[in-house]
């Protein structure tokens, strides 16, 4: 249905007797930190439940499925569980970092397209690729991965980082290089918000990261989000947090064939470091970059560790439990740098639509190459006279390319 691209928040008492996608106006902090401005959103809560139902009605959604668990203040980690598939599965999540508005609204917009666009009856070929996904993929949509720290956004502090996890911490001290600073020491004290995207229980969880000095991963909870310039502390044990402990959960439950978790802001789309000589893996992720270069506003693919280093995120974690399985972190619009106030939630939402149609390609193409386990090659044969037997050629189209030219 045709609607306006405005952001979601988790859910507004003032919409519960409304029709899906109805809108309310909000006051929310403004990105400088100074004085409020009003917004229009939508009711995440409200619009999956809508999308639950159409879908289950087609028969592409399990409608048993709304949610992963609870965050630390008690709202849903709200899921979609699209597609018939069984045994090729494929993960979206976005909102890690609250801040991040427009990391919402792409997965939960790629979920919408599909349910919206799925027919039993195509007649066009991309309805009839629609098709083949749904009936052959199980997709999973976690829009908002972090509902405490989003609600928090839009409430009390705009440019608030992580969740809202309030840690008793003891006195400690951590070793540093001089290069970094030194040993550090904390006083015990209560801290507030972990950074989602540094605990994850990877080989590497906790070890400290750094840019040019400046932490990138850090061990010192004054570093948490409660911290003005902070928001990068890990926590106190990988996937110790009530939302990333849930989504590890199910990725080890479910063994996803690809994946990805959208962030904003620098137009990238970053591979894991461990995937930089995984043949499979660059040459889905290079062929994802191009479908979105197609829409002409090109983004820069690279290993995550050119942007900074960093340890505990989703990307790597879900690269060890499934290796050798494509999975990405888009770094959404705007560039870097951004106009001005555009950063993070600052950017407008008349950049909503066209954001997503630049990703659209890009997601079914990873939705698609779930059930592949190899680059294209390039066979050749031939037959004297007659036709060849049945069965003796099979011609599989390649995963990525057949999203070229993706109209949306």
């Amino acid at each position: 249905m045709a609607r306006a691209y405005l952001y979601h928040v988790y859910h507004r008492p003032a919409l519960d007797a409304a029709a899906a996608w109805a809108h309310t106006t909000i006051t929310v902090p403004r990105v400088s930190g100074i004085g409020t401005e009003t917004k229009q959103v939508y009711s995440l809560r409200k619009d999956m439940d809508q999308l639950r139902a159409d879908g289950a009605a087609k028969g592409i959604v399990d409608a048993s499925v709304t949610s992963i668990g609870k965050s630390a203040e008690n709202r849903d980690l709200w899921a979609l569980k699209v597609g018939k598939g069984t045994g090729h599965k494929v993960l979206f999540t976005g909102c890690h970092h609250a801040r991040e508005w427009i990391s919402v609204e792409i997965p939960y917009l790629v979920a919408e397209y599909l349910i919206q666009k799925y027919t039993d009856t195509p007649s066009t070929d991309q309805e009839k690729r629609i098709k083949h996904l749904l009936l052959n993929r199980q997709i999973w949509f976690i829009p908002m991965a972090n509902p405490d720290g989003h609600e928090w956004t839009t409430t009390t502090r705009r440019n608030w980082r992580t969740n809202r996890k309030a840690h008793a911490v003891p006195a400690g001290t951590i070793s540093r290089s001089p290069a970094n600073g030194g040993p550090v020491s904390w006083p015990a004290g209560t801290y507030v918000g972990v950074d989602l995207n540094r605990n994850y229980a990877t080989s590497s969880w906790g070890a400290e990261t750094f840019d040019g000095g400046w932490p990138t991963t850090s061990r010192d909870p004054r570093d948490c989000g409660a911290n003005a310039f902070g928001g990068i502390w890990c926590g106190l044990s990988g996937s110790g947090e009530p939302e990333s402990a849930l989504i590890d959960a199910l990725i080890q439950a479910q063994s996803f064939r690809s994946s990805i978790t959208y962030h904003s802001y620098s137009q990238l789309l970053l591979y894991p470091d461990a995937a930089a000589g995984d043949d499979y893996v660059q040459w889905v992720g290079k062929g994802m970059d191009t479908l979105i270069a197609e829409k002409g506003n090109p983004y820069t693919y690279q290993s995550g560790s050119a942007l900074y280093a960093t340890t505990g995120d989703l990307m790597d974690f879900s690269y060890e439990k499934v290796p050798t399985r494509p999975t990405y972190t888009p770094e959404l619009r705007p560039p870097d740098p951004p106009p001005a106030g555009w950063a993070f939630s600052g950017l407008p939402e008349s950049e909503i639509e066209s954001c997503f149609k630049e990703n659209l390609p890009a997601a079914l193409a990873l939705i698609n190459c779930a059930g592949h386990n190899a680059k294209a090659g390039k066979n050749t044969g031939g037959f004297t006279s007659g036709k060849p037997k049945a069965g003796a050629t099979q011609v599989v189209r390649n995963c990525w390319e057949v999203f070229k030219g993706w109209t949306v």
